[in-house]
């Protein structure tokens, strides 16, 4: 019998996920094993969303190419007037994520894993955006942070948070969410909210 030219469904999955290994860049990979999670989520006014997106993403693609990290918009709630920006990344060593907070002021630092450089890059994108409004009068960074993670922030009598303030020369604060607060519906129930 003559073969009839038409590939079998066996060979089309396979050729199919041959492509989309090749379409995919090793480094957007999902990893697991001892890889360390670490995610970062920072508030985006809803008013300058789409110029932190960029048109065709691509505001957001550059900052994902050049730091190797995830960035995703989260869909907004309802009352909100904030989106959730998620910004992760896997490392391999934790202990390389942790920094000294008493280290001297004026030692400028390089971020400690791509999420961290790619939360930089949001929120410069965020304080560009901003800027070019003509109601810029939301000066303020906004991240979430989970509540059991807050003490972190806070240090033992305030001291991370007073060296904080002194380093950045800001006023920050952490406040807890509000469900009665129709715009605190972008947080979890356990999330605090860390001003600055």
């Amino acid at each position: 019998m003559k073969p009839s030219g038409k590939r079998t469904s066996q060979h089309r999955d396979h050729d199919r996920e041959d492509r989309d290994q090749k379409r995919r860049p090793s480094h957007t990979q999902e990893t697991s094993g001892t890889d360390e999670l670490v995610v970062y989520r920072i508030l985006c006014p809803d008013k300058v969303i789409g110029s932190v997106i960029g048109k065709g993403g691509k505001v957001i693609n550059s900052i994902r190419q050049q730091t190797n990290a995830k960035v995703k918009i989260v869909d907004p709630y309802p009352g909100a007037d904030k989106r959730v920006i998620l910004v992760y990344c896997y490392v391999k060593h934790r202990d390389v994520m942790i920094s000294d907070i008493d280290a001297a002021a004026d030692d400028d630092r390089e971020p400690v894993c791509a999420a961290q450089s790619a939360l930089l890059k949001v929120h410069d994108a965020i304080v560009d955006a901003l800027a070019i409004t003509s109601d810029s009068d939301d000066k303020e960074a906004n991240i979430l942070v989970p509540a059991s993670q807050a003490a972190s922030v806070i240090g033992k009598s305030g001291s991370v948070i007073k060296r904080l303030r002194s380093v950045s020369k800001s006023f920050i604060k952490v406040k807890p969410k509000d469900p009665s607060d129709v715009t605190h519906s972008c947080a979890m129930s356990s999330d605090n909210f860390v001003q600055g």
